[in-house]
Order: structure tokens, then C-alpha cells, then sequence
């Protein structure tokens, strides 16, 4: 979904006074087993908690890994057959209301009364879990897509007289994606690094089945997500007619393709965590991604970039397409829409589970106050702060098992961009999974160049028609105005 901070206020119920950690694993289960279906890039942050928990409650955990591409038609195939497989689910949040109506998951308000850290889950965090002003999930992850830029290779002053000499300005953080490709241009084939070997100026995940549709999306804000025109990244919020083909998509497609040439041929495959991988082994000056490259940075035994990494809010533009006026809204002000993408994982009670009251004890568990500093401290887990604890105390990640170095910097930057005028969230609409597997499809085949960034936006925005037409145009344009706190 997308909309920016005008969204609905968070509903209040009896529950969201109380909150958190509560007695998680002080309750026996003995002879239960939780089945867990989680997406791959999620599974350790799962994992790392098992074992107490079992030792603290008698039951057993069963995690089942799903590959991050299949994990919505797996999920949305055992549901809506009734298989009863899992008895958690842990999926990102944009999913929630499709499977909240659809009565796949339960409503868990008689649970939360025996949380104990309810209200330090951040604002944007809270808003995704309600459907209808009931909560469905328990959050475990808060996730904002950012900037990362190699702070030695900046701050290296004959880098910034050759780059002021052929561009014009000075080297910085890029504040717009112009200035984003002509750092990617300047820091390409040569060695910046100084460890003998060509460098790249850029390393994205653009690769198929992953979480290429949300950078994508990420890119897209900035041109199409226009505060005169609220609640219109994605579709007309007053026709539900789909914005992903106008002008301000098309820029940044034709954009996401112009910066394939400042990054390795093998980009095109990259997913997230290939990605992530291969950006704190070193030679990239940028990247783009969730809190993750920051605290896989971090750990010495991957990673080269330690102490070199900076970070900054997603560019923006300095025009917007107003989906009204069909025209370009020019400005001499950047328009910056930072980007929720994916929405964070969540973790949800299957409704046909037979051990309810044990899913929701380590569902629970994982998002006690401890143990969700511990998982957002951790590289691999995927779980990012979404914890006010987890902002405000960059000694507590000094302290952290990962001793992140210099982590004010890194915190400041993801909480501006939770909290600026114009963020965005990602699709939260029934089959928002559908749509997204929709928009990657057709993306996929403009990268590989075997149609125009306008022919795949235009078919892309055809199917989606078809996928609202499908679930009820006029039900989808409801819950989509809800979502985007719209009358």
C-alpha cells in the first residue's frame, strides 16, 4: 500500500494498553509441535530462538523453509485448500489483510492482553497489523528501504576534485537519482578500493523471483508518489484505474535499466541476499537496500567494510507526475518518498492451527524485548528494528554481540525515513502478492531488453486490471482508501 503519513490512525481496543514480551515461554506445552512456515531469508531469525523455547515449554518447533519467491502462492495455495500444514506463518505484512478477510488467520486480540511491550513497537509498524481495528499478526520486523555509500571511498579528496571537475557539484550522499548514476558512472572500472582490481559503482538486487519488484517500487516513489495527489503511487485512489504505467514509473524503469551498467553483469541475477553478500565484500560504492547491509557490514568475518559504510535516505526527485493534471509537477524542492517495501515480516496464527495458544506463545517469544534487540543486532536474520528500544540507544548495538561501529548514523537515517511527510507504504490490497509477482514478471523481461520499459509498465498495468477485476473493483477501491487514509 502506499500511501504517505496520511494514513488512518492506529485503532485503540482494551489490548493496546498493555503489550510485549509478557510470560512468552514461561507456559508448558508439553508434547505440542508448532509447525512454522517462513520465507528462507527469514529462517535464522526464526531459528536462533527455537531451541529455548522448546527447552522453556516442552513443545517442539518445526520450521519449514519456503524460497522467498513462492513463499505468498505457497502460503495463499495451503490456506485457501484448507491443508492445515502450518499453524504459523511468518509472510510480510502487506499479506495481512487478504488473509485476515479471508479468515485464513486469527484475529489474536485475546492474546494480546498478556503482552507486556506493546507500545514500544513503532507507529508504522502498528498500523500494519490492524484489519478492520482488530490485530492479526505480531510484528518482528519494521522494514524502510535506504541508501548505503562507501564513506571511504567520499571522503577520499582526489575522488572529490576529479568528481566536482567532471560533474559540476560535490561529492555527497546522493539526494536525487540524477546525482545516484553519476556517482555510479564516476566510481565504475577503476580501482577506488586499491586492492588491484576494478571496481563498480553500484550493486543492486535486480534479479527475478525476489525482491526486485520493491526496489523497483522504491525508485518509482520519487517520481510517482506526488503529496498533492495522496494515495496514488500504485493505483487511482478514486477509479482504482493502475498508476504503475504513467510517466513517473516509466523514469524509473528506464532509470533501474541505465544503472545496470554500473554494476557486475551477475547483478541481474542478484537477490537480496546474494546481494548483501557480495556489497560488504567490498568494490561497490553504492547500494540500496533494507537495514540488513548494515549489520552485515558489521561482521569481520564477510565483510571488508566495516567502519566505511555511510547511509542515506532514498534520492528523490525534482519532478513528480501528478496523476490528475497528467503532467509533470516540477519544483526546485526534492521530492523524497521513502519506501516501506515489503512492509516488514510478521508473524500470524494459522486459523486451522490445532495448538493455537503454543503458536502464539513463540510467535510471542521472538518478539519479546530481548530477544528482538538480539535478532535486529544479528546479521542474516532479516528482522530490522521496529522497536522505539531499537532506535534510541545506538550503545545498545555497540554492546551487541555484532559491535556495530558508529551506530548513530546508521539509526538516525532509518528512523527519518519512517518518518518523513511523504513515506510511502508498499501494497497492502487483497492479492497485493499477485500483483507484485505481476509487476516482476513484466520488469524482468524490460531489464533483459527484450521489451521497452513502456510496453512491459502498460501490460503489467493490464494484468493488474485483471487481478481487481478478479477480486472486486469496487471492494478493492474500499479497503485500498482505507489503507491510504482516504474518505
Amino acid at each position: 500500500m502506499l500511501g504517505a503519513c496520511g494514513d488512518a490512525a492506529t485503532p485503540t481496543s482494551s489490548a493496546a494498553v498493555t503489550a510485549g514480551a509478557g510470560q512468552a515461554g514461561a507456559k508448558r506445552f508439553d508434547g505440542q509441535t508448532v509447525t512454522v512456515a517462513v520465507g528462507s531469508f527469514m529462517s535464522s531469525g526464526v531459528n536462533m530462538f527455537k531451541a529455548d523455547w522448546e527447552k522453556k515449554t516442552g513443545a517442539k518447533v518445526q520450521v519449514v523453509e519456503i524460497p522467498f519467491g513462492d513463499l505468498y502462492q505457497r502460503l495463499y495455495t495451503s490456506f485457501s485448500t484448507g491443508a492445515g500444514e502450518f499453524d504459523i506463518a511468518i509472510y510480510a505484512s502487506n499479506w495481512i489483510p487478504e488473509f485476515a478477510q479471508a479468515n485464513y488467520i486469527l484475529n489474536l486480540e485475546k492474546y494480546y492482553p498478556e503482552k507486556t511491550n506493546w507500545n514500544d513497537v513503532v507507529d508504522k509498524t502498528k498500523k500494519l497489523m490492524y484489519v478492520n481495528g482488530q490485530r492479526y499478526s505480531v510484528p518482528l520486523d519494521g522494514d524502510v528501504i535506504i541508501g548505503y555509500y562507501r564513506k571511504d571511498a567520499f571522503e577520499n579528496d582526489q575522488n572529490k576534485a576529479k568528481f566536482k571537475a567532471k560533474y559540476g557539484y560535490d561529492l555527497a550522499a546522493p539526494t536525487t537519482w540524477q546525482q545516484y548514476q553519476d556517482i555510479a558512472e564516476f566510481f565504475t572500472g577503476w580501482d577506488w578500493s586499491g586492492d588491484g582490481k576494478p571496481d563498480y559503482g553500484v550493486l543492486e538486487a535486480q534479479g527475478p523471483k525476489d525482491v526486485g519488484p520493491f526496489i523497483f517500487s522504491a525508485r518509482a516513489a520519487a517520481y510517482a508518489a506526488n503529496p498533492k495527489t495522496p494515495g496514488s503511487l500504485f493505483f487511482d485512489p478514486d477509479t482504482m484505474e493502475p498508476s504503475i504505467n504513467n510517466p513517473g514509473w516509466v523514469q524509473a524503469l528506464k532509470d533501474w535499466i541505465a544503472i545496470k551498467k554500473y554494476g557486475p553483469a551477475e547483478m541481474a541475477t542478484y537477490g537480496g541476499g546474494t546481494m548483501r553478500g557480495n556489497f560488504v565484500a567490498g568494490n561497490y560504492a553504492l547500494a540500496l537496500d533494507w537495514a540488513d547491509v548494515g549489520v552485515q557490514a558489521q561482521d569481520e568475518n564477510s565483510s571488508t567494510i566495516k567502519g566505511k559504510l555511510g547511509y542515506y535516505v532514498l534520492p528523490g526527485s525534482k519532478k513528480v507526475w501528478n496523476i490528475k493534471t497528467k503532467a509533470w509537477d516540477e519544483s526546485s524542492e526534492v521530492n523524497q518518498a521513502p519506501f516501506l517495501g515489503w512492509g516488514g515480516w510478521h508473524g500470524s496464527v494459522a486459523a486451522k492451527s490445532k495448538v493455537p495458544d503454543a503458536a502464539w506463545d513463540f510467535l510471542n517469544y521472538l518478539d519479546s524485548t530481548e530477544n528482538s534487540l538480539k535478532a535486529v543486532t544479528t546479521p542474516g536474520t532479516a528482522r530490522n528494528p521496529y522497536r522505539t528500544q531499537h532506535f534510541e540507544n545506538p550503545q545498545l548495538w555497540a554492546d551487541s554481540p555484532t559491535k556495530y561501529m558508529d551506530a548513530g548514523p546508521y539509526l538516525q537515517v532509518l528512523k527519518q525515513s519512517n518518518s518523513l511527510p511523504n513515506t510511502q507504504f508498499d501494497l497492502r490490497i487483497p492479492k497485493s502478492g499477485r500483483y507484485s509477482e505481476v509487476l516482476d514478471n513484466w520488469v524482468q523481461q524490460a531489464l533483459a531488453g527484450t521489451i521497452t520499459p513502456e510496453e512491459a509498465l502498460n501490460k503489467a498495468a493490464n494484468d493488474w486490471k485483471q487481478i481487481t477485476n478478479e477480486a472486486g473493483l469496487e471492494q478493492q477501491k474500499k479497503l485500498y482508501r482505507e489503507l491510504e487514509g482516504l474518505s
